[in-house]
């Protein structure tokens, strides 16, 4: 793993990995179904900032097991068009963890068959105040600039809040489209890479964000992503 020397740097990754893949349900095809897993890994701290990112334990339709109070790092959904799907990872940042900037790398390879008649991954993002940051190969990358705090004309943001120790959502569900054609989708994933870096030392949060790619430079390049760097 690359450390980076600076010792005015502190920086902490997860990334969340939800793998989709295609199972039959019939010789028919009549249903086209998918199983779905979830799981967290690739921790990194450097310095006194870390995080963890969890989900709530659901069942394979998609619902809670105990109202979200067993929080664990995988999941695994047995997904039907139509359906709407219980999936609320979340970020937390650590006790003892000094003021940051986060920031969640978001590569969601089934958008373009999400139920545009209810909120996408990208709409709940945005209602819990995250902004697009920049785009890397493999998807967007937001940054918390808090509820209420992201542009409305769909502009990059430019600054951020600085996070303090608890816990930060990203979403909440993800729904199929009825009509959806998921055959082409056996290899689609889900993947939340989210990284933390403590906001002292840096004068603009674009700073912050070189000292990321410099540290991690295939969360923007979309390599290596779910292995340790």
């Amino acid at each position: 793993m690359k450390i980076f020397k600076n010792k005015k740097v502190i920086v902490a990754l997860v990334a969340l990995v939800a793998a989709v893949a295609i199972a039959v349900s019939s010789a028919l095809l009549t249903i086209a179904y998918l199983t779905s897993s979830a799981a967290v890994s690739n921790v990194f701290t450097i310095g006194n900032v870390g995080i963890t990112m969890t989900e709530s334990q659901v069942k394979p339709d998609g619902t809670m097991t105990d109202g979200g109070a067993t929080q664990v790092d995988t999941n695994t959904y047995h997904l039907i068009p139509g359906k709407t799907y219980i999936k609320d990872p979340r970020i937390t940042v650590n006790e003892g963890s000094v003021g940051s900037y986060l920031f969640v790398l978001v590569r969601n390879d089934l958008e373009k068959i999400e139920d545009k008649t209810k909120p996408t991954i990208a709409q709940q993002l945005e209602a819990k105040g995250w902004a697009k940051y920049t785009q890397a190969s493999t998807g967007w990358v937001y940054v918390y600039v808090g509820a209420g705090n992201v542009p409305s004309d769909d502009t990059l943001a430019t600054t951020a809040a600085k996070v303090t120790p608890g816990t930060y959502k990203l979403f909440d569900t993800f729904s199929v489209d009825p009509n959806a054609d998921i055959a082409p989708y056996g290899a689609a994933k889900i993947t939340l890479t989210a990284v933390a870096i403590q906001d002292e030392g840096f004068s603009t949060l674009a700073d912050a964000w070189t000292a990321v790619v410099d540290t991690y430079p295939y969360i923007h390049t979309g390599s290596n992503t779910g292995s340790n760097p």
